[in-house]
């Protein structure tokens, strides 16, 4: 998980430290008299016969005040490399290789620490930023990345003998003040502790999100830790929209060994929610897990059908639960439903499938829900709580 980002910004790093590879030989340097410019694509004509010296030389004086052309070597002749044309900056830098200032390299020499120029630290930033960008970064989020990033680096002291390290150490902060700034969610654990012990039962929890984003799954792996922990629980079967979301609730009810409410498809998803509420009255059971149709914020009929379940279920705790392989458009749909329905929390499943992983830092940020849990494989106990410590660990290249 978070290999893609991890490696870009390792990329960004590296390509900034190499930037002391040898420069380019100038386009003014001279050129050596067997190897003068030529137009590409055509072989230096041979010197006309019986042309007298200095009309040759007048002719070259002509071509010196010429456009300069880019250097390249004439057609070798007949027997050497077949006619083909060679770039003579053979030690010319790879295109978007970044450069220090002479100025920085010097620092380099004489001082452990050295400090960046503007230029130098925004041809960084924009590495950073592409690599954001293209990890599922949100753009406003990567801008404040990028801006905070900017701030420490104009008063940054580098270690010239390890840069990466430093600039490191520089990304890595700029992260952590992003995560720090995320809203905090509930722990679902201590708050289910809490009601228990006030006895102010049952807790009731919704979950939404779109079809295939391992919604049941998650809800049965949130049973698991209940049971575990000593409190009994109920699943309400209230999918009944998508062929086989009722065999797939009871199919996990069964595994972990608890109660499941169900109906036919078809029936009224609020009224299975509300049967599971009675039923966890009557039996003493303290939370009851409501599953719901996978919805698009566009299909008007399930947005009608959620709200509904909300209305007579009055749920205490409301979780999207989205993939985290989605990209952007997670950030959409969770702020279009909010449009709807109170959302509490966000539990990102699939983040082991996730080789971006720029969901886990920008999602809370560009939402305002916070992250709740990170579902990490297939396993009942793959489901690990948010940390922004956890984050930062496995983005950070080592």
């Amino acid at each position: 998980m978070f290999d893609g980002l991890k490696k870009k910004l390792a990329e960004a790093v590296k390509t900034f430290v190499k930037s002391e590879a040898p420069a380019a030989q100038s386009a003014s340097a001279p050129v050596p008299r067997d190897e003068a410019p030529s137009h590409p694509g055509v072989d230096a004509a041979p010197q006309e016969a019986g042309r007298p010296a200095d009309t040759a030389a007048q002719s070259q004086n002509t071509e010196a005040i010429k456009p300069t052309m880019p250097d390249v070597k004439p057609a070798s002749p007949a027997g050497g490399d077949g006619g083909r044309q060679q770039v003579a900056h053979d030690k010319k830098p790879k295109e978007g290789l970044l450069k220090l200032s002479l100025s920085t390299k010097v620092k380099k020499v004489f001082s452990s620490a050295i400090r960046l120029n503007e230029r130098e630290i925004d041809d960084f930033l924009e590495q950073i930023r592409i690599s954001l960008l293209q990890s599922d970064v949100s753009f406003d989020v990567t801008e404040t990345i990028v801006a905070d990033m900017k701030s420490r680096l104009a008063e940054a002291d580098i270690d010239s003998k390890n840069m990466a390290a430093g600039l490191l150490r520089v990304v890595k902060g700029a992260l952590a003040d992003v995560l720090a700034r995320s809203k905090q969610g509930v722990d679902i654990y201590s708050y289910v502790a809490e009601r228990i012990r006030s006895n102010s039962l049952p807790v009731k929890m919704l979950f939404i999100g779109s079809n295939g984003t391992g919604k049941t799954t998650t809800i049965g792996k949130i049973a698991y830790r209940l049971k575990a922990g000593g409190v009994s629980c109920v699943m309400s079967a209230s999918d009944t929209f998508r062929a086989a979301a009722i065999e797939q609730t009871e199919y996990h009810a069964n595994r972990i060994g608890v109660p499941v409410i169900k109906s036919r498809y078809g029936a009224d998803p609020a009224s299975i929610a509300f049967d599971a509420i009675a039923y966890a009255k009557a039996h003493g059971i303290a939370v009851v897990l409501m599953d719901s149709a996978g919805r698009q914020e566009t299909n008007k009929n399930l947005i009608n059908e959620m709200q509904k379940i909300v209305r007579v279920a009055q749920p205490d705790i409301t979780i999207f639960v989205g993939e985290s392989t989605a990209g952007s458009v997670i950030a959409e749909q969770i702020r279009e439903l909010s449009k709807f329905v109170k959302i509490d929390g966000i539990i990102l499943t699939k983040l082991d499938c996730d080789a971006r992983g720029g969901n886990a830092i920008s999602i809370s940020n560009a939402t305002g829900i916070p992250i709740l849990f990170f579902g990490v494989g297939e396993a009942y106990d793959a489901l690990i709580p948010y940390s922004p410590e956890f984050v930062i660990n496995s983005v950070m290249p080592n």
